[in-house]
């Protein structure tokens, strides 16, 4: 079926890349999802262009131990809700772009427990001003499962029977496109580098965890309990919410996330700081709230996991030498 749709787009009088993108979107219409512990986070980003234009982008990290390669999606049908009564405004469809690796800094401290790869989805989008204009705001939101089965702080098992399976909903929220009949530009924050590198029991382990935003606005961070899927699906019906929380494991929760002393922590400015006591796999979720001269305009969720691991090389004290300087020498008589 796939085939012969795409022979009659051929005789379309469309141009190359719009042939391309058409195929693109047939393909990921018949395709279906697939459950896999693949999930090791993610965010959207919604960019200004120009006028009314907006790129809307979907990254996902992946499990490339774990995770299926037919967990993969070729593409994302994400929705977007009014915040105020949680009508649906817009289904898009979000392609995937480019697929690139998560280059870790320590591999000497692994033994190969988590590979890592970044899925990137785009698409350009168009908000009216006549369909955007409601002063609480909008948000966008997809669901997926599932997450690593390895995870060492929740529940996160394959779904089926009585398994407590985790899936993650990306959520972001935007203000309107238009304040007091003038036009109210903004982007969300953006380029949230990923941890690149491994925690040890024992030893103070930090990172900036911070974003970029385009217009300047105040960014606020704090550690917020990640988001679950409304069912057990692979990819569960569009639901505006409440979305649930993951079900975390005996003895963890938002102020124990990992088991450290002190525990997971972050900064209002995004340093991320912790020293872990523990080895393991554990997830946790960041919650970035944007703020334009004292009013709240968006908010941003971004999930990732942090591996523990007690293989790291002891480091070695600096040794300082230096040559006697005669000339600065004091000599009594």
């Amino acid at each position: 079926m796939v085939v012969l749709a795409a022979a009659k787009i051929r005789y379309l009088s469309y141009g190359v890349g719009c042939m391309r993108k058409i195929l693109l979107i047939l393909l990921f219409a018949f395709s279906f999802p697939v459950f896999a512990s693949h999930i090791v986070g993610g965010e959207f980003e919604l960019i200004h262009i120009s006028g009314n234009k907006y790129r809307l982008n979907l990254i996902i990290y992946f499990d490339q131990i774990n995770g299926a390669p037919g967990a993969k999606d070729l593409g994302a049908n994400v929705s977007i809700f009014r915040k105020r009564d949680k009508m649906p405004m817009s289904t898009v469809t979000l392609v995937l772009n480019n697929e690139t690796n998560v280059p870790y800094t320590q591999p000497e401290c692994s033994h190969g427990e988590i590979v890592t790869s970044k899925l990137f989805y785009s698409s350009e989008i168009t908000l009216s001003a006549a369909q955007f204009n409601d002063p609480e705001g909008y948000y966008v939101v997809w669901q997926r499962c599932c997450r690593n089965y390895t995870i060492s702080n929740i529940y996160s098992n394959e779904p089926s029977g009585a398994n407590i399976s985790a899936g993650q909903t990306f959520y972001l929220e935007f203000p309107p496109v238009v304040k007091n009949g003038a036009p109210f530009v903004n982007s969300s924050p953006r380029l949230f580098p990923p941890l690149n590198d491994f925690a040890c029991p024992y030893r103070p382990y930090y990172v900036d965890f911070a974003g970029v935003d385009d217009d300047g606005d105040s960014l606020v961070y704090s550690l917020t309990t990640p988001l679950n899927t409304t069912t057990a699906d692979a990819l569960p019906p569009v639901s505006a919410g409440p979305f649930p929380p993951v079900v975390w494991r005996p003895g963890y929760s938002l102020t124990n996330i990992i088991n450290g002393q002190p525990d997971l922590q972050i900064s209002k400015e995004g340093l991320l700081t912790a020293t872990p006591r523990t080895q393991g796999l554990f997830v946790f979720a960041v919650k970035i709230e944007e703020y334009r001269d004292g009013d709240k305009i968006g908010e941003s969720r971004r999930d990732f996991q942090m591996l523990v691991v007690d293989a790291c090389p002891q480091a070695e004290p600096p040794k300082i030498s230096g040559k006697k300087n005669y000339r600065c020498s004091l000599y009594i008589l």
